[in-house]
């Protein structure tokens, strides 16, 4: 459903996030963040509302693009300590979200520009100096959620493990009355059919 190839990464992260509708209740977030698609997990991670249990997990995550996507979530309510813990990430994207992220204390910013040969470390201090003189304003911010229209969603559990059969005969048939049954909670939100 989304790529992660190059040549489409920003509109596989603004389709995730037209996923995520105004008013979404936190078991659907929970729901959506246990997807099998980094982007849709990098929208929840990114998304103000998401639970804090669930952002503790999807700090955890193996793809860059989901713990960019925490390093960019607004919320000003994220422990500190979670922060920093991205602060010290290997991918030097997920620091640069950091740094670009209004809702981070300017005590974290202040300590990455003192990082000595690190790539991040100019960005940070040029921040700094720009939230001093007044004149700072994040580079990209996430794109604007608009909200959908109203309608009764109900957001199946991912399976563990999906037989490759089931998958199969899921796109091969799309009129299969049963199919309704093994579509994934972006399906259902995205209006499929």
């Amino acid at each position: 459903m989304f790529s992660d190839s190059t040549s489409a990464p920003q509109t596989a992260r603004k389709s995730a996030q037209q996923t995520i509708r105004e008013g979404i209740t936190d078991g659907e977030l929970a729901a959506l963040s246990r997807s099998p698609e980094a982007k849709v997990r990098a929208a929840v991670a990114a998304h103000p509302g998401t639970p804090l249990m669930t952002l503790l997990k999807l700090a955890e995550d193996a793809s860059a693009d989901v713990r960019m996507g925490l390093a960019r979530n607004p919320r000003p309510g994220i422990p500190v300590e979670l922060r920093e813990d991205l602060a010290k990430d290997k991918n030097v994207d997920v620091v640069y979200a950091l740094i670009d992220n209004p809702a981070v204390p300017e005590a974290l910013i202040s300590k990455l520009g003192r990082q000595i040969h690190k790539e991040y470390a100019k960005a940070a201090r040029a921040r700094s100096a720009a939230v001093k003189a007044g004149t700072w304003a994040p580079q990209v911010g996430p794109a604007p959620v608009a909200p959908a229209p109203a309608q009764d969603v109900t957001v199946p559990a991912f399976p563990t493990v999906a037989p490759a059969s089931t998958a199969v005969r899921a796109i091969a048939n799309p009129l299969d009355p049963n199919r309704g049954e093994r579509a994934d909670a972006l399906d259902i939100l995205l209006g499929g059919k």
